[in-house]
């Protein structure tokens, strides 16, 4: 009689391989997430920049409880976030092209909504995850049917790399992955910009400093918004907006005109306003000018799942920069995604009896991301609808008297409750109105008189 054959253990799978294209906080949040998970992931974050500091990160952000914050504390990073948090930095004045001042909210600890600089929260983000697992000056060329990557500029040997089991597309509005589950672009918004840096204000001009305060100080008047964030070193980012029908007339203007001559033509734009509202276009480095084009996916915009691939953030929902919930909506996406993934690799097999080893991951991988699309859709949807509304209230002709009763009828549909049915119902609405615009007259008339003497 033969000996019985040992029994030898069964073979483990190796790690899905999971490529994140985008080093922002979304790709960064997912990176982190998967990294610390007790699943077993091989994950790479793939970014164009050449380094951390090659490009500026752009503002501030202000992360919500239940998205922006929440990730942060599954990171585990809340207290390198804590560092760098600034509870005072949601104080918010709201005026007129005539500088009366309409609403203004204290900044408060008791608040939820810190602000945090773009820069830094990349930084921490980065410091959370190893080194080597972001692989820089990789700009994405194409995404292959069979999950390959192929980078722009790069050795022939090292162009193309994967497969991967999963791409997930944390690579903004513009995004390469996109293009693997839908045709569907970017689309102009009808609104361009432009920004600049104001450093020093305490000394250099502490007259718009006590303006800011701690947070923003926004001015809208003849469908134009000109506002004013501060920053963790104290500074001010100075942003320009307008309705502007042809989507290229900013960067051609900077093209054309350069620097000081686009300067002048942004000073003439708002030249009926109050001249210490203008002076934060006086004031601010010329050398930093920048312009920007507002561009947003469709409302309710969604793609058929397909095996291998997926999008957060921007690259899966892009909507104009109006609402605060840009940067909480794309740390929310990874939330929810590495959450999934990891409750994938949890699920078992075929049979009830079957070890981990034996899953056949790539078919859980594959239904825990439809999963998370499914939950995503719906939830972006609501977001793009809230920003496309505030985005027509803030450069609507009677902004910025009929833009707080707007607001209020969007949180009546947002939150159906008692208390705001009666709040947004129209007599509310139009008390509303009418003392914003009572606010508005006295203050342009107390402003004549004051001009005069």
């Amino acid at each position: 009689m033969a000996d019985a054959l040992p029994t030898l253990p069964k073979p483990k799978l190796p790690s899905p391989r999971i490529a994140i294209i985008g080093a922002g906080p979304a790709g960064l949040t997912l990176a982190r997430l998967l990294t610390i998970s007790s699943q077993r992931y091989d994950v790479t974050v793939y970014e164009s920049d050449t380094n951390p500091s090659s490009r500026g990160q752009g503002g501030t952000l202000d992360l919500h409880t239940s998205t922006g914050l929440a990730a942060i504390k599954k990171c585990h990073i809340w207290d390198s976030f804590q560092t760098h948090a600034r509870y005072s930095g949601s104080e918010l004045n709201f005026a007129d092209k005539n500088a009366t001042e309409l609403i203004h909210l204290r900044g408060s600890e008791k608040r939820d909504r810190p602000e945090i600089d773009r820069h830094r929260l990349r930084e921490i983000l980065l410091a959370s995850i190893p080194a080597g697992d972001v692989r820089w000056g990789h700009r994405l060329k194409e995404v292959t049917e069979d999950g390959r990557l192929r980078f722009e500029g790069r050795d022939e040997e090292q162009e193309e790399e994967g497969p991967f089991d999963l791409i997930v597309g944390a690579d903004g509005g513009w995004s390469k992955v996109r293009n693997r589950l839908t045709s569907t672009k970017p689309t102009y918004s009808g609104i361009s910009g432009y920004e600049l840096d104001l450093p020093s204000p305490a000394t250099r001009c502490p007259v718009l400093n006590n303006f800011v305060g701690q947070g923003a100080y926004f001015s809208s008047s003849d469908q134009k918004l000109l506002n004013a964030q501060r920053m963790g070193d104290g500074s001010l980012k100075i942003r320009s907006w307008f309705l502007c029908p042809d989507e290229f007339e900013a960067r051609e203007s900077l093209d054309r005109d350069g620097k000081e001559g686009t300067l002048q033509r942004i000073r003439e734009r708002y030249r009926e306003w109050a001249p210490e509202i203008l002076q934060f276009l006086e004031m601010a480095d010329v050398g930093t000018l920048r312009c920007w084009t507002v561009y947003e996916l469709p409302v309710g915009g969604f793609w058929e799942h397909r095996k291998g691939f997926t999008l957060v953030g921007d690259a899966a929902s892009l909507a104009a920069p109006f609402s605060g919930e840009g940067v909480n909506k794309a740390m929310r996406d990874s939330l929810e995604l590495a959450e999934a993934l990891c409750e994938a690799w949890e699920k078992p097999g075929r049979g009830e009896g079957e070890e981990k080893e034996d899953v056949d991951m790539k078919v859980s991988l594959d239904e825990a991301v439809k999963m998370y699309e499914e939950n995503m859709f719906p939830r972006a949807e609501k977001l793009q609808r809230l920003t496309a509304r505030n985005k027509e209230a803030m450069f609507a002709p009677d902004a910025p008297v009929g833009m707080f009763g707007r607001m209020i009828e969007t949180m009546k549909g947002e939150e159906p409750s008692l208390a705001m049915r009666v709040l947004g119902s129209g007599v509310v609405v139009k008390m509303v109105n009418a003392y914003f615009w009572l606010r508005v007259q006295v203050g342009w008339v107390v402003r004549r008189w004051w001009r005069r003497n």
